[in-house]
């Protein structure tokens, strides 16, 4: 939180002094200003002439409300709804002027609020959000239904909380869930959390569905909920979700030699749906102890080492490997025998093979592994350093002991075993996070002996994810501390806080305004360098971002509220309508922490596909009920599968960016933008762009 002399709430002195500008003795509805002084701060006032106008009135009321006078602010606002009666955005007031916004309905029914005439006060903020919502009229209506259920008792149960999914005692197959609910209330719901963190709710209401992705370890984990209505009755509940992200562990019976019956053991709590071994499909038996019983008969015909296995459970987690083989038989020339002695010499195969030559030709290739001693546990499917584009990865662990195995964990987790084997294979999914990630395996036996397998891999950034291929964004500032200087420190404050948020760095690469344009808007207001498209552009040509972004921020007696716009500065359309917070003002962090959370909402990385390409023309799948708008860019790009030579596994598939649009028109179905030329692309008819391939929202 920030220092106390932001914090300090000014203690405002609403009974009229001797120092009272009167500008007349007229009535307020003659049209003449009236202006009161409160703690050296004037009210009731409007910039320009007032000039009865609608507009005007709505103005002064605004003025009024904040500095506390209530009644005169209330007959400012119902003059004004007399001249336009719906709360909306921009509304124009004469030739090419407009108003950023205008809600009589909704500061009506606030100052009815600070009369303490609540229901009337309910019925106008329901109105306002009726016609256009907004963060100011949902916070001061659960305030005013606050009051009300107190006042009147109505309120006499606490919350219920219903799970919907995932479905309950059923198992997750991934590192994280979408945790899915419904909240209901005898009257009103006031908040929701979901372990410990706030769940954003627009507007109370009876019943309020959720939705959030939680992470989740292996095993068993316990996700924790609350809810509270209005008047702070609360429940909590606790949700059991099953992480299994394992695969089936596998133990093949020894020795293992080809051609011939192979025969093993798997085991999943979730399941053994199916095993192959050369692409052959094994049959399974089902063991009382859950466990099961596989056999495979394997013909010489067609084998090729290293031969590969693959199991799989019924949340389709598998693990898969290289046969670990004692003796493959590749020639039909020699009997199907285990060798008494060394015929030949041994020839490395790759996989751990090594191959026996009779007369110059490859007949039998064998593991020829000395006998285990202790404990030898191996990552055998990642190299050290091996980097990844993907957020998921199995790792692959082989396990071998002298004795059979007691225990196994990675990175601290137990991993399950089947008891009474000597040798083990088991994969386990993991989420990787950005940069260097630290892998350790170990395993033990049941006389105590131990081993252990450390790799270190790396997630590498694609060039989506990197700042170059996010939406380069800057905060010019905040239009209404112009206008009073009392909100320039809190403005400087929430929009630095604003750009460090969490939310905000991993969506955005925010810019710096720079010293140019500092200067620059120094010399003249905000408001009145983006009066128009002409002064939008040039100012635009100063930042070196791709949307300007401004604040509107305004504080009365119990709140503050903050609302947010941004435009293109190629275009200079407004491409981010309106996003906004309001609430009490001594939960500015948590309020700036939302808004960071909101505002990425507004802008989704939509992803989709390009329908056709005719340059400068790329026509895509992406619609407008994905949030997308005008002036918005995008990459297209198309994907390459990272392959790890020696293995053949898959890394990840990396994204080839091909070119970046500008979108133009946007529809129920479809939408279009006009290819833009770059440093690496300047001719934008020669960009290898091609139906198929891919668009995501930049």
């Amino acid at each position: 939180m920030k220092g106390t002399t932001i914090l300090q709430c000014t203690v405002v002195v609403f009974a009229l002094t001797a120092t009272t500008v009167l500008s007349g003795c007229s009535s307020l509805d003659s049209g003449q200003q009236k202006a009161y002084v409160s703690s050296d701060v004037t009210y009731g006032v409007t910039k320009g002439t007032f000039r009865g106008r609608w507009w005007n009135y709505y103005e002064r009321g605004c003025s009024f409300l904040d500095g506390g006078f209530y009644d005169e602010a209330v007959s400012d606002f119902n003059v004004a709804i007399k001249g336009r009666t719906r709360d909306q955005l921009w509304p124009r007031t004469y030739g090419l002027h407009f108003v950023p916004d205008y809600f009589p309905n909704r500061e009506l029914g606030i100052a009815y609020y600070q009369q303490n005439k609540v229901e009337d006060s309910i019925k106008q903020l329901e109105l306002s959000l009726g016609q256009r919502y907004s963060a100011r009229a949902a916070f001061y209506l659960g305030e005013a239904r606050r009051k009300w259920l107190e006042s009147t008792g109505k309120d006499t149960a606490p919350p219920a909380i219903s799970i919907t999914a995932p479905a309950n005692g059923v198992p997750v197959g991934g590192t994280q869930a979408e945790l899915q609910g419904i909240v209901r209330d005898d009257t009103f719901v006031g908040g929701i959390t979901i372990n410990g963190q706030a769940v954003d709710i627009k507007v109370s209401a009876p019943e309020v569905p959720f939705s959030r992705i939680v992470p989740l370890r292996p095993g068993q984990n316990t996700i924790e909920i609350s809810a509270n209505d209005l008047t702070g009755k609360s429940v909590s509940t606790s949700v059991p979700i099953t992480d299994d992200v394992d695969g089936p562990m596998v133990s093949f019976d020894t020795p293992v030699a080809v051609p011939g019956a192979l025969h093993g053991v798997a085991f999943d709590p979730s399941g053994v749906a199916s095993m192959q071994v050369n692409g052959k499909t094994a049959n399974l038996a089902q063991g009382n102890d859950g466990s099961v019983a596989f056999n495979v008969d394997l013909v010489r015909e067609g084998l090729k080492p290293p031969l590969h296995y693959e199991c799989a459970d019924k949340l389709g987690n598998v693990t898969a490997g290289t046969l670990p083989l004692d003796l493959l038989v590749l020639s039909g020339r020699i009997p199907d025998i285990v060798f008494a002695g060394n015929p030949g010499p041994l020839v490395s195969v790759g996989g751990g093979l090594r191959a026996v030559v009779i007369n110059g030709e490859l007949t039998a290739v064998a593991a020829a592994s000395a006998p285990v001693k202790g404990v030898q546990v191996a990552i055998a499917n990642l190299e050290e350093g091996q980097q990844y584009f993907t957020d998921e990865i199995v790792v692959a662990l082989n396990i071998n002991a002298e004795n059979p195995i007691q225990g196994v964990e990675l990175n601290g987790e137990p991993v399950q075993t089947i008891p009474g084997r000597n040798s083990l294979h088991v994969s386990r999914k993991i989420r990787l996070n950005e940069g260097e990630n630290q892998l350790l395996a170990k395993a033990s036996d049941q006389q105590g002996a131990s081993g252990t397998d450390q790799k270190t891999v790396q997630r590498q950034a694609s060039a989506i994810e990197m700042n170059k291929g996010k939406l380069a964004i800057t905060f010019l500032g905040s239009i209404t501390a112009e206008k009073d200087p009392k909100l320039a420190e809190d403005a400087d404050y929430i929009l630095n806080e604003l750009a460090n948020s969490k939310a905000v760095q991993k969506r955005f690469t925010v810019v710096d305004r720079g010293d140019m344009l500092k200067q620059a808007l120094a010399e003249q207001e905000l408001s009145a360098a983006l009066a128009s498209k002409k002064s939008k552009l040039a100012l635009g040509k100063l930042v070196s971002a791709e949307m300007m972004i401004t604040a509107r921020i305004r504080r009365d007696q119990e709140s503050i509220e903050i609302v947010l716009e941004g435009t293109s500065t190629e275009t200079a359309v407004r491409t981010l309508p309106k996003v906004d917070v309001a609430g009490p003002y001594a939960e500015l962090d948590q309020l700036i922490e939302a808004l960071g959370v909101r505002l990425v909402q507004e802008l989704p990385r939509a992803q989709g596909t390009v329908l056709q390409w005719a340059s400068p023309e790329i026509t895509m799948d992406l619609n407008a009920s994905q949030g997308i708008r005008d002036s918005l860019k995008c990459l297209v790009f198309r994907t390459e599968n990272v392959v790890n030579e020696k293995t053949g596994e898959v890394r990840g598939a990396k994204p080839i960016v091909l070119g970046e649009g500008l979108i133009d028109s946007v529809s129920a179905r479809f939408s279009t933008a006009k290819a833009l030329p770059t440093e690496e692309n300047p001719d934008v008819s020669k960009l290898p762009i091609e139906a198929g391939q891919y668009v995501v929202i930049k």
